[in-house]
């Protein structure tokens, strides 16, 4: 993730935006990421940025089994699949589609899976083109997914997140000949009988709601859950020890199952056990430190603190 990126680096060679460097670590050197460096990676920047983004995965892997004992972590919030479709073709001359909004929690984003639709002819990439953007067609242009179109059912495998509140995903119906489109029915949600503009309700948000925009002609598949990335990110300078430390263990850890070990090579296998033994318990140091300095108030949605309830024995 672009957050992570030059925040903890190899050396000063490249300036790292914590202030921290893997060399600096108890026993690493330059030379020992050189030696570790795989056939199929290019150089040992190469090798390291593996080792950074495993670190970073168990860094996230960690902390939500921390706050797990401490919070209710609701990851999904709400998924669902918005449109179905009509049997006449779109005609409109503005950009069509679908609006979803929902109001956020901080630490919260809509992931769109997929978009499907029904199209009457086909049609080669570029011209078959989807557009995200924010609030509406005059908002800022997000994302455009472009994929070629054939004569039917078609789906745009999309997976991108997105942290607005509010998404328009669009087309051109003067390029595009697709199907309308209009809300798909939930039994549990839908509050309105009207199938172009409903709302459903999503924990606090009543006001929730997905929209066919000038005929629709898309179905989205979206889900929002609560993301540990995004807590990590807006909080790294809370976690930039934990993450340094795991970088160390993360290089102990394949130092010891490395095939690439020569009778040049340094660092023991013993040495790599002992060190990482040292990097693993100051990861859980500052990790312990790092997350008892989370306060939550700015998003009791997504992570709800556990309350314990005290029981006492009354005698007679």
């Amino acid at each position: 993730m672009a957050c992570y990126s030059d925040f903890i680096t190899v050396d000063r060679t490249t300036p790292s935006k914590s202030g921290l460097y893997v060399v600096d670590l108890p026993g690493v050197t330059v030379k020992q990421l050189h030696d570790l460096t795989k056939d199929e990676q290019d150089d040992y920047q190469d090798f390291f940025d593996s080792i950074y983004a495993q670190a970073q995965t168990n860094l996230k892997i960690d902390l939500q089994r921390q706050l797990a004992g401490k919070f209710h972590i609701d990851k999904k919030l709400v998924s669902r699949e918005t449109s179905e479709y009509l049997t006449d073709i779109n005609g409109a001359s503005d950009l069509a589609g679908v609006k979803v909004q929902f109001t956020m929690p901080k630490y919260a984003r809509l992931n769109i899976l997929s978009i499907s639709f029904k199209s009457l002819n086909g049609a080669a990439s570029p011209q078959a083109q989807f557009f995200v953007y924010k609030d509406n067609a005059d908002g800022e242009l997000l994302s455009t997914i472009t994929n070629t179109v054939t004569a039917g059912r078609n789906t745009v495998t999309v997976y991108q997140e997105f942290e607005e509140n509010t998404l328009f995903i669009a087309y051109n119906p003067v390029i595009l000949d697709l199907y309308k489109t209009q809300n798909k029915y939930y039994a549990d949600w839908n509050y309105s009988a009207d199938k172009l503009s409903c709302t459903f309700p999503c924990y606090f948000d009543d006001s929730a709601s997905v929209r066919q925009i000038n005929g629709g002609g898309l179905d989205v598949k979206f889900i929002i859950t609560c993301s540990m990335d995004k807590l990590l990110c807006e909080n790294l300078p809370l976690f930039q020890y934990a993450l340094w430390y795991r970088i160390g263990v993360e290089l102990m850890k394949e130092r010891k199952v490395s095939d690439r070990v020569t009778r040049f090579t340094v660092l023991t296998e013993d040495r790599a056990t002992e060190l990482m033994t040292v990097f693993n318990e100051d990861y859980m140091a500052a990790l312990d430190a790092a997350t008892s300095n989370l306060k939550f108030q700015e998003d009791p949605i997504c992570f709800l603190c556990k309350r314990t309830i005290e029981a006492k024995t009354v005698l007679p």
